[in-house]
């Protein structure tokens, strides 16, 4: 059995420790840290970063899973993206999950230090206010099916919950 097979079969009690270990973030950073590690350790992909929304309609890399990641919690260089630019730019303005099977036949995609040859982009948005974008590049095409997909919104429902969360929290403390 493959491992996005294998998760989806123990989704509730794997969603349940990913919530446990959202609980205990004090930032979107740190947020963004635990959702990118979880899902690609638990997906077992080798790429994954999470994005989180600026001022000024901006993106910006906060954590990777895989060759972006320098030591622990650092990136080696962070991509900035303009929201509507790219895949995960679209994906973020229009609020829904992009899946692309080959990114060569993409006029969207923005190569960044590893080019991928498969790309899913998934928001983590409340309320239609996008909250950050969690993406994967693959480096063979089609490599993301439906059940990727179910995987990485799942992971994403509950992440918007704690991104949500944390962003009223920021509010209360100003």
């Amino acid at each position: 059995m493959d491992t996005v097979t294998r998760f989806l079969e123990r989704r509730d009690a794997l969603l349940t420790r990913l919530d446990e270990q959202l609980q205990e973030t004090d930032s979107a950073h740190d947020a963004a840290w635990v959702l990118c590690e979880y899902t690609g350790r638990e997906l077992n992909l080798g790429d994954c970063v999470m994005y989180l929304p600026t001022s000024g309609d901006i993106l910006v890399q906060a954590a990777a899973w895989g060759p972006k990641r320098g030591a622990e919690r650092m990136l080696e260089s962070r991509l900035r993206l303009s929201i509507g630019r790219g895949i995960v730019g679209e994906c973020a303005l229009l609020l829904q999950t992009q899946c692309v099977d080959d990114t060569r036949e993409d006029m969207r995609y923005i190569h960044d230090d590893q080019p991928g040859l498969s790309e899913l982009s998934v928001p983590l948005s409340r309320d239609g206010i996008l909250l950050g974008v969690l993406d994967s590049e693959a480096a063979e095409t089609g490599f993301f099916d439906s059940r990727y997909q179910q995987a990485f919104e799942a992971i994403a429902h509950i992440g918007a919950a704690h991104l949500w969360r944390l962003r009223n929290l920021a509010v209360v403390r100003r």
